[in-house]
């Protein structure tokens, strides 16, 4: 059947134009593209960072990144956000390692992207070493367990955030599962409620995770308490710690009520390299504390600590408290009222020997009867003057007010200043003196 001419030349039009339209989208594509180029170029002429070393901008990104807590992966927000503003900010940011080494990371997945969004964020960190925020309630899931031992070699920095809010109960019983895997680079610890709570939890959990972490050196456990339904767990002599915070924070500061704390771990526990220890409260059995400090022998230099009215053994085991940490530099004491500082007042002025490198004393009372004020400037007197390393500062600070020292005992204060030592006695910012 012969072909219809009208019909060939119409399919010979059509093929002809296809052509031709496919030739002016290549020429737009490449249009677009010098365009694109172009708008780049100007880019870098008009944006006043462009102009700047990329080390610079690098700090830069780095910079507004650290204003921040960790941030969970998410695309609107640093810094997978500088990747979408522009092929320069992008380039910066891929470039930056440092950028990508913080996460937040929840344990049960937000989403279908969450675990490739956490994976991308270590990935890009590319071996350096990793702080990791982990926040939720229940075991990890298990993407993200194999995830995060896959990095564990790297993480340096671990938060454990207990969401207690999400659930009934003022206590809930959560258990955190880690990767069973070793913490080599593990240096600084937090297990917290998120917010203003307390949690149970098992110490024994608590401690493997120290026992993973052979270069544990800081660690800090804020409102836990042990579950009694737990079994006792295995003791734990950790070589390399130097500071530890247990119970609430702030709680030192003056017009905080007290009640919860973590010092339960301290029976379980020896640290023969503490340096620095602080104690929102001291709720386990006196016994339990001076046998923790008998079998550390703790280098230890700072300790802050709270006390209350409900310690009348402070007077007797005083005198076996303080000798077992020698080294100490800074003794910052919290009470409830006045009464539980005398005992340590007292034995601070008995001897020379006692404490001989202490340089600072804090004492902060919410409220105080009496202040035995003859007492306070006799331990001063010593801690001055016949110390072989000289007292540097002296604080008594109280939300409420009490009688002023007599005349007598004012003069001899102000002497001791004159001599140069710093004494502050009265509520913070208004110096009695």
């Amino acid at each position: 059947m012969s072909r219809n001419p009208a019909i060939s030349k119409l399919q010979d039009d059509i093929e002809a134009l296809s052509s031709a339209i496919n030739a002016q989208k290549a020429i737009i594509h490449d249009l677009k593209a010098k365009r694109l180029e172009a708008q780049h170029k100007l880019n870098l002429f008009l944006d006043p960072i462009a102009h700047l070393p990329l080390e610079l901008q690098s700090h830069i990104f780095l910079f507004v990144d650290s204003q921040s807590l960790p941030q969970k992966p998410n695309p609107n927000v640093p810094p997978i956000l500088f990747l979408r503003v522009c092929r320069l900010w992008r380039d910066i940011a891929l470039a930056t390692p440092m950028l990508w080494t913080k996460i937040k990371i929840d344990t049960s997945p937000c989403g279908p992207n969450h675990l490739g969004l956490c994976a991308m964020r270590l990935e890009r960190a590319r071996g350096l070493p990793l702080s990791v925020t982990l926040r939720g309630l229940h075991k990890l899931d298990q993407n993200l367990q194999d995830l995060l031992a896959q990095y564990s070699p790297q993480l340096k920095d671990l938060t454990l955030m207990i969401d207690v809010s999400l659930v009934k109960g003022s206590n809930p019983d959560i258990l955190w599962k880690m990767p069973e895997r070793s913490l080599p680079s593990l240096k600084t610890l937090s297990i917290e409620p998120a917010g203003y709570y307390t949690f149970l939890g098992y110490i024994g959990e608590w401690l493997d995770i120290l026992r993973a972490a052979p270069g544990l050196s800081h660690c800090e456990m804020v409102n836990t308490f042990d579950n009694p339904g737990e079994p006792p767990p295995q003791p734990l002599m950790h070589a390399s710690l130097e500071c530890m915070h247990l119970g609430e924070r702030g709680a030192l500061d003056l017009g905080r009520t007290f009640g919860s704390n973590s010092l339960a771990i301290l029976q379980y526990l020896t640290l023969p390299a503490l340096k620095v220890l602080t104690v929102s409260e001291l709720d386990i059995a006196h016994e339990a504390f001076l046998a923790f400090l008998s079998r550390s022998s703790p280098p230890l230099e700072s300790l802050e600590m709270t006390l209350s009215h409900q310690e009348p053994w402070l007077e007797s085991v005083v005198s076996r408290f303080l000798p077992l940490i020698p080294q100490l530099v800074t003794l910052d004491l919290a009470a409830i009222d006045g009464d539980p500082i005398l005992p340590f007042v007292e034995f601070l002025a008995s001897s020379s020997e006692v404490l001989p490198h202490l340089r600072t004393i804090v004492f902060r009372i919410n409220a105080a009867k009496n202040i035995h004020y003859s007492r306070l400037l006799s331990m001063l007197k010593c801690r001055f003057t016949l110390c072989p390393t000289r007292l540097e500062r002296f604080e008594l600070n109280f939300t409420e007010f009490v009688g002023k020292p007599n005349e007598e005992v004012r003069v001899g204060l102000q002497q001791l200043v004159r001599d140069g030592l710093k004494i502050h006695i009265g509520a913070p910012g208004n110096n009695m003196l």
